[in-house]
Order: C-alpha cells, then sequence, then structure tokens
C-alpha cells in the first residue's frame, strides 16, 4: 500500500466556493488590487478577513511568503550592520530576508521542540543584535512568552515567522501575534493557500506603513487608492503585491481554515493514541500549545536507528524521510558568504560568524518526518499504526 504523504493542506479543500469567486473576478476584469473597470477589492477584503482571525490592526497582502519575511524585516528597520538571531533548522527564506536587507543571521541551536532554544539566545546577542526571528517549524509555535522577555531586556524586535504554523496557538491567542511583526505564507504547501501569497500581521502602525509603501515600490497609499511618490513621506520599494484572483482563492480558504487544523488534529491524534509513546519520542511541545498537526516526527537516540526506521517505513509505503537535505547554515551563501554581485553584498557590510549548531545537527539526523496528508483516511491511518507496531515489535 502506497500511502499519501504530501504536505499540501489547504489545497485539498479547494472546491467550487473558490471557483466561483475566481470566475467572479475573472468576469470583473480587474485582476489588479487598485484599479480595474469593476474592481470587487479581494485583496482588501482578504486583508480584514485575516486581521479579524488573528485579532491584530493591520494586515498587509504580499506576494509570497518570502516577501511578507522581507517586509517585516523592512517593517523592523533591519539593515547593514544588524544582526537577527534565529535557529538554523529552517528553509533559507527566513534566513535570505535578512541577507536581503544588509544584515546577516546569527544562528542559535534548538532543543528538542525543533524550535530555538530560549537558553541559547542571550549568549548570541551582540552589540549588533537588533531582532529574534522566532521560527515556528511545522506547526508548532516557539517558546515566544520567554522570548519576548528577552526581547523586552535587551530592546531588541521579534519578528515571527510562520509560515510553517498559521493557526498555531499559545494559550489562545494566535502565533504571529506575539512578536512585533508575524510574517505569514499562502503557498501550496500551507495550511490555506493560493498557490503563491503571504502577509504580515502587526499591531504597530509604523511597521505597517512602512512595510506598505515598500511592497508598493515605495509609494505611499491611503485606504485602496493607487500610490504616490511625492508626498514627502515616500521611499524606494519593491512591487510585492498580492493579485485579485490569488486574494478570491484566499478569502474562500480562510473560511475552511478551523476545519483545516480540526481534521489535521484528529489525524495526528488517532496515531499517537494507538502507538507507544514510551518507545516512540515524539516532538514535545508545551502544555498551553495547540499546534497545526502538518506532520509526525519521532526522534530516535542515534543516526544508524533513524535510518533503519525509514527504510524499513519506506518499502512499507509509508514515506517518512528526514527533513531536508542539510541545515540551512551548511549552505552555499554561508560557508563561501557568496552573493549575486561581485563585492559580495551583504557580507562585505555585515559581519557574518558561523555559528555551530550541535544540537540541531544531532536532531536533523535522527529524526524521522512524515507529512500528515490531507488525504489520509481511517484505513490509511490505521495501516501506518499497524507498521509502526511491526517495526518495534521487530527491534
Amino acid at each position: 500500500m502506497i500511502i499519501p504523504n504530501d504536505p499540501f493542506l489547504g489545497t485539498h479543500y479547494i472546491g467550487k466556493e473558490e471557483l466561483k469567486a475566481v470566475k467572479k473576478v475573472i468576469k470583473s476584469k480587474s485582476l489588479f488590487r487598485y484599479h480595474g473597470p469593476n474592481l470587487l477589492y479581494k485583496t482588501t477584503e482578504l486583508e480584514n478577513k485575516l486581521a479579524q482571525y488573528l485579532n491584530v490592526k493591520y494586515v498587509l497582502a504580499c506576494s509570497n511568503g518570502a516577501a511578507a519575511l522581507k517586509l517585516a524585516c523592512i517593517g523592523c528597520e533591519i539593515g547593514p550592520g544588524d544582526e537577527v538571531i534565529m535557529s538554523s533548522f529552517t528553509f533559507i527564506a527566513s534566513a535570505g530576508s535578512v541577507l536581503a536587507c544588509g544584515a546577516v543571521p546569527k544562528f542559535v541551536d534548538i532543543n528538542e521542540t525543533m524550535n530555538i532554544d530560549t537558553e541559547k539566545i542571550e549568549n548570541a546577542i551582540t552589540k549588533n543584535t537588533k531582532a529574534i526571528m522566532a521560527i515556528h517549524m511545522q506547526g508548532q509555535a516557539c517558546d515566544m512568552i520567554r522570548i519576548n522577555e528577552i526581547a523586552k531586556k535587551y530592546n531588541l524586535k521579534v519578528i515571527e515567522d510562520v509560515a510553517q504554523a498559521f493557526g498555531s496557538e499559545i494559550d489562545g491567542k494566535k502565533s504571529g501575534t506575539f512578536g512585533d511583526c508575524g510574517a505569514f505564507s499562502l503557498q501550496a504547501g500551507k495550511t490555506i493557500t493560493c498557490g503563491e501569497g503571504g502577509f504580515i500581521a502587526t499591531n504597530n502602525k509604523k511597521i505597517y506603513e512602512l512595510a506598505k509603501m515598500y511592497h508598493d515600490n515605495g509609494g505611499y497609499r491611503e485606504g485602496d487608492n493607487y500610490p504616490t511618490w511625492e508626498n514627502g513621506k515616500t521611499i524606494f520599494g519593491e512591487n510585492f503585491k498580492l493579485t485579485e484572483l490569488q486574494s478570491a482563492v484566499a478569502v474562500e480558504q480562510i473560511k475552511k481554515i478551523d476545519m483545516i487544523i480540526h481534521n489535521q488534529e484528529k489525524k495526528y491524534n488517532y496515531i499517537i493514541n494507538n502507538i507507544d509513546k514510551n518507545y516512540y519520542c515524539l516532538r514535545p511541545k508545551m502544555i498551553n500549545q495547540k499546534n497545526v498537526s502538518v506532520s509526525l516526527s519521532i526522534q530516535f537516540n542515534t543516526e544508524k536507528q533513524c535510518k533503519k526506521f525509514i527504510k524499513y517505513m519506506n518499502t512499507k509505503g509509508i514515506g517518512f524521510n528526514n527533513y531536508c537535505s542539510n541545515l540551512i547554515n551548511e549552505f552555499d551563501t554561508f560557508k563561501l558568504h557568496q552573493s549575486w554581485n561581485k563585492i559580495c553584498f551583504p557580507y562585505n557590510v555585515s559581519k557574518y560568524q558561523d555559528n555551530k549548531c550541535p544540537k540541531a545537527y544531532s536532531l536533523f539526523k535522527r529524526t524521522a518526518w512524515f507529512n500528515l496528508s490531507a488525504s489520509l483516511n481511517n484505513k490509511h491511518l490505521k495501516y501506518i499504526i499497524s507498521e509502526l507496531g511491526k517495526f518495534q515489535n521487530e527491534e
């Protein structure tokens, strides 16, 4: 039996509602968020719905999750010479957004939660540290209470990378709303999707206005009016706008987010409640935390045992695997200080230091991950549980 293990959650919930919404936008012939013969203002509607869901004052929709991360950095005024503390167990866009602003990441080790080890943050802070980026990996939030305490003590900004955990909570408060700014993704493999797309969320008007200008090529706009560039407020920027077509899909998807999260939680709980948790070491979480169950991760004592488990499960059609090719601090751009330009910006203006993360490297090698596909059914789940039991008995 081949068990589905694709990472696409919201994609599986695309249906007649999204199709109807897209048809309306196409019929309006108004695909750009500020202009058109019959503009439906779907991007504005999306921003309002997201702000309501997260209970924040400001949401800015943008072209993708990487753009959202850069806009969060821009809004927090991160620039050349600055350092941003983050874990190395993440997708490269987290660090890439910092590099794009002329700053450098300062990698800090993780703990068994697979998120940043808050006990290691203070030792990484230097005079150049400007912010902490809390990256909520695979549906599980970081310890935001402790991170905010450290940030307050050292007068640092807090940016939350919520690309992989939209809808997760701590004490009933949504991830992405604890720090100064949260960056989210609407890419195909995320909780909800419009193919690509992203947004930032904040309660800080200054951060919002600065990010909004940058995403509008530096122009200043009020409401849904077209931006202007000659009013004494403007800067330069890039074009990170979301289209009305994408927004129409995302508006329908946000209506389904609670159902998606609930269905994923049921799948996860069904598995873990029917396996021996004394044998299988699951990713730990805080008691007051609600995750988005995008995956099942099992930690082993050794890399050898993890490889044996992955090989066994793969022969049974269950696609457990290591998370990715390597930790991002091992990627070329960091090891060789490589850039798109000959002067190697931003490494020529911001001093990057290679910080070893032994715990992250160890956990990376001895943790097996399985994507909890939205298309998993009871037959699939029972088969997974059965094979987990058989592997245990063969050990």
